[in-house]
């Protein structure tokens, strides 16, 4: 038997797919899927919803104020017993059976409907007062339900909630909140040459540090991340890792492997364990990208290299967990720019730059990097 037809076989089936065409092939292949996008309800305190998506509408139990309150520091009257007041001809009213004092915040006494500010109150000692200016009914007063009225919608299903959120939720008589599960990526960096963070890597080692950038930006998009051990290049050892990845994960992706080189198993595994939908997007970088289902959940091998591994997880991993929290994809900011050198671009790729944007006169400047 030669040397050749011992060694692994190399599957070269890399295609050159327009960004938009896999999109779209990946999103006919999750459509058919029963269980995506995937989504589950918890009920979480207050205290930790900041940033969670609620999972349906919040409805006031009690209003609030849940009381007619004062709006200022003064008199609590009735307020036609003020008519014609004025610092000439002040009206004179009787402490506790005519005007109680009062402070903002607390509640109006029984039978009076108007605040007069402190500032237009004259304390004669005697048991008596004079007002210096009239009020009309209601006025300096927060009237019951003014921010917030029992029963009506407080904030409406789907929505990411914000500071602001919790208080006027909180407000309305909710201690907690239901809102829509995390939803759980597993990533799985692979690669003989990968070591932990904190070691210290001899010759033809490397620190494996994508596992740690890409979780994390996951976790900033909403979702639970789990970055499992590094895997050697060992298909059975993918293989292994991906079956139980899918078994708890909504999405799972493959760190480095996915082109079509002799030890870039990420596209065998999928195609083995489910189907592989798309492999190779027009794009730079980036371009060894894998699309594929296993057991009903996306599954996706992305390239190790760093940048073009952020940017194929922003394209392709962001939407996904989007799309679990019910929220609208995100848009790219666009900027008009001048180019500080010409750069040249494969013929019908898209191309991601990193760029330096600076103004120079009344003119910005995009500086490749």
């Amino acid at each position: 038997m030669s040397n050749s037809s011992r060694e692994m076989p190399r599957e070269i089936y890399l295609q050159d797919v327009p960004l938009d065409t896999a999109r779209t092939l990946f999103r006919e292949a999750l459509d058919q899927l029963p269980a995506w996008p995937a989504r589950r309800a918890e009920r979480i305190p207050l205290a930790r919803a900041r940033d969670r998506v609620t999972a349906g509408p919040v409805w006031a139990l009690n209003s609030s104020p849940s009381f007619a309150s004062a709006a200022m520091d003064g008199v609590a009257v009735l307020a036609e017993a003020t008519v014609g007041a004025t610092e000439t001809s002040p009206r004179v009213l009787k402490l506790q059976s005519e005007a109680i004092w009062i402070d903002t915040g607390d509640p109006m006494p029984a039978g009076t409907d108007a605040v007069v500010m402190v500032e237009d109150v004259h304390d004669r000692g005697d048991g008596a007062i004079e007002i210096l200016s009239a009020v009309a009914p209601w006025q300096h007063v927060r009237p019951m339900g003014e921010d917030i009225v029992a029963t009506e919608l407080v904030v409406p299903q789907h929505r990411k909630l914000e500071p602001r959120d919790l208080g006027a939720i909180a407000a309305a008589g909710h201690a907690d909140v239901e809102v829509l599960a995390q939803p759980r990526v597993t990533v799985i960096p692979t690669g003989s040459e990968l070591v932990p963070i904190g070691s210290h890597p001899g010759p033809g080692k490397l620190i494996e540090f994508n596992g740690l950038v890409l979780s994390s930006l996951a976790e900033s998009w909403g979702a639970e991340v789990v970055c499992s051990q590094i895997v050697p290049d060992d298909i059975a050892a993918i293989r292994t890792a991906v079956s139980a990845a899918v078994s708890s994960a909504d999405v799972v992706v493959i760190n480095a492997g996915s082109s079509a080189g002799r030890e870039d198993f990420s596209a065998r595994v999928i195609d083995e364990l489910g189907e592989v939908f798309v492999h190779g997007v027009a794009i730079r970088p980036g371009h060894p990208v894998v699309l594929g289902v296993v057991d009903g959940k996306p599954v996706i091998g992305i390239p190790g290299y760093p940048v073009s591994a952020a940017l194929t997880f922003e394209l392709f991993v962001r939407p996904l967990v989007e799309e679990c929290l019910c929220l609208p994809p995100t848009k790219s900011q666009v900027l008009a720019a001048v180019m500080a050198r010409k750069t040249v671009s494969v013929a019908g790729d898209d191309e991601f730059i990193r760029v330096r944007v600076g103004c120079v006169g009344d003119r910005v400047i995009a500086a490749p990097l």
